[in-house]
């Protein structure tokens, strides 16, 4: 394939590794000794020696006759950027706890949220708050440089950026009606949206599955989109269907891209219901055809066969419209229920069927409310169906009304082999899709999905060591290196001179996720040492209790 076929954003990472002459009198904050160098370029390991002075690497090879005020030694180990989840869920956990335990323990040293909220855009007056008060938090900072201040002033050991989300945008100007804007709606849409990219929003996102995201049309999603482009953003998406409407979604995130004018990213990449299992090369198909056109389109994936949302995302639109108290007096009348009953076993186009796509036996309990039955928790609504002797329809319905609708849970939908074919699609990089949380605490509530704790570390043991679907350097290489170019970031995810100094160092022998859905809350073994911003924030001992993270600003506040 010639370089002029090959999406923009792997083209930007594809410059070599750049080792400085800094004369050999420097002494350095940090020194890396002795490990296997990969420098996020997808080039093959090198031995060699990392120098850091300040935040930013300043030498790379022989430094055994250089000091250091801190020397790490990684003979036997992999030295690699830090990795940069693409699609993290942290902008509420980390305020509760900026040590971001189960994603800093995976690596992962820079986190892009913003899939389908942001608190950097919650509103006054909204219930974006409500999401705090677990963790004894209020609401009380103002607009996007608020929250960046208020994550500054409790610290955190993670870097954070966002998108501007397409669902806030409307919910804030339209609220959770399924209309089209007016004009005038439109043009204060559209100006959020500007004032976003100049603060230092990403790019545009959308969450089309879920109220009130759903109800944007194409054109609106587009006239959103062509005003990130302005900024140099990207259009990144969970689209509106990753089952039974797979292909015609994915044309319509290609098609916002090409009319709009900027880079596509499918948040998630899968192949959802058993009925279309083996279908994944046909997803990868259809987008390498489009970056062959000459547009720039990439996906994230997390490497695990369920996915994770509210049971209220089951629900057909229609009864979720207007939001969770409308909803739940809907569902209180049997007529209704009966009528979303028949709807759910019938109808599979237009809408994310999420029931159908799992069935009931595919469905688990992840969270409920703390005042609510925590047995259930874990477990598959037959399950919970079977010990209640009870439909598991009316089971299903109960839940929903006696939560408030507040249920998260787990979808078993995809096959292990769709998932290996999009891990080795060279537009993929890794997403863990989730919070970042702790093992023990008030965020050890519940059983989250594992990649909380497992994403990373899942694919360089299982993937890359034990099944060898990727290459090491490969894997290395979508977890830094390309998810900077496809987020944009211009000087993090490689191993260069000049480049900040995230750094990750593990063995690769040992490396591996032990979380489980049985058991989520586990950490990953064999990462040895996390280094954020040039300050040490896990050592073999623990967290070091620094946290140097910081915002990470897209194109518009990028020098």
């Amino acid at each position: 394939m010639t370089l002029q076929r090959i999406p923009r954003f792997v083209a930007f990472a594809t410059a070599a590794l750049v080792v400085s002459c800094t004369t050999s009198t420097q002494r350095f904050d940090l020194i890396v000794r002795g490990g296997q160098v990969i420098d996020g370029n997808g080039t093959a390991p090198q031995r060699a020696d990392v120098g850091v002075v300040g935040d930013r690497i300043v030498r790379i090879g022989d430094l055994s006759a250089e000091q250091a005020g801190r020397v790490i030694d990684a003979t036997g180990l992999v030295v690699a950027p830090g990795f940069i989840d693409v699609q993290g869920q942290s902008g509420t956990t980390l305020l509760a706890d900026g040590n971001g335990e189960s994603h800093l323990r995976q690596g992962i040293t820079t986190e892009i949220i913003g899939e389908g909220g942001s608190p950097a855009f919650w509103t006054p007056g909204s219930d974006d708050g409500d999401s705090l008060a677990p963790f004894g938090l209020t609401f009380d900072w103002k607009g996007f440089n608020g929250y960046f201040d208020k994550l500054r002033e409790r610290g955190t050991t993670i870097n954070v950026g966002t998108f501007v989300p397409a669902t806030t945008v409307r919910r804030t100007i339209i609220g959770m009606d399924n209309r089209p804007p007016t004009p005038d709606e439109l043009a204060r849409m559209e100006a959020m949206v500007d004032q976003a990219m100049r603060d230092g929003a990403f790019g545009l996102s959308s969450a089309l599955i879920y109220v009130p995201g759903t109800f944007a049309k194409t054109d609106e999603l587009l006239a959103l989109a062509k005003v990130a482009a302005k900024y140099k953003g990207i259009y990144i998406s969970h689209i509106r269907g990753e089952s039974f409407n797979l292909f015609n979604a994915i044309d319509e995130a290609i098609g916002i891209g090409r009319d709009a004018g900027l880079p596509v990213v499918i948040y998630h990449l899968k192949v959802g219901a058993k009925a279309n299992w083996g279908r994944m090369n046909e997803a990868v198909a259809a987008i390498e055809k489009a970056n062959a056109s000459g547009l720039s389109v990439s996906a994230t994936m997390y490497p695990y066969t369920a996915g994770g949302t509210g049971l209220a995302a089951t629900l057909p639109l229609w009864v979720q419209e207007g939001g969770r108290e409308k909803m739940l007096e809907r569902l209180k009348d049997p007529a209704t229920r009966a009528k979303a009953r028949q709807e759910i076993e019938t109808k599979l186009d237009g809408w994310e069927n999420l029931l159908m796509a799992a069935t009931f036996d595919g469905i688990q309990v992840a969270s409920v409310p703390r005042e609510f039955d925590q047995s259930i928790v874990g477990k598959r609504i037959t399950q919970i169906a079977a010990e209640r002797k009870a439909d598991p329809w009316e089971v299903y319905f109960s839940l929903l009304i006696d939560s408030g609708g507040r249920i998260g849970a787990l979808y078993h939908m995809m096959s292990e082999a769709d998932v290996a074919t999009g891990l080795r699609a060279r537009f993929v990089t890794i997403g863990t899709d989730s919070s970042a949380l702790r093992s023990e605490g008030v965020l050890a509530q519940g059983s989250p999905h594992p990649r909380s704790y497992g994403t990373f570390p899942r694919v360089l043991g299982k993937y890359v060591r034990d099944e060898k679907i990727l290459t090491l350097s490969d894997a290395i290489h979508r977890m830094t290196g390309l998810a900077a170019a496809q987020m944009g970031i211009r000087d993090r995810g490689l191993i260069r001179d000049r480049h900040i100094a995230d750094l990750v160092v593990f063995n690769p022998a040992t490396i591996a996720d032990t979380a489980t859905y049985e058991r989520p809350h586990q950490y990953p073994t064999g990462i040895e040492y996390v280094v954020v911003n040039g300050v040490t924030v896990l050592d073999p001992k623990g967290l070091t209790g620094a946290r140097p993270g910081r915002p990470v600003y897209g194109p518009a506040r990028q020098p």
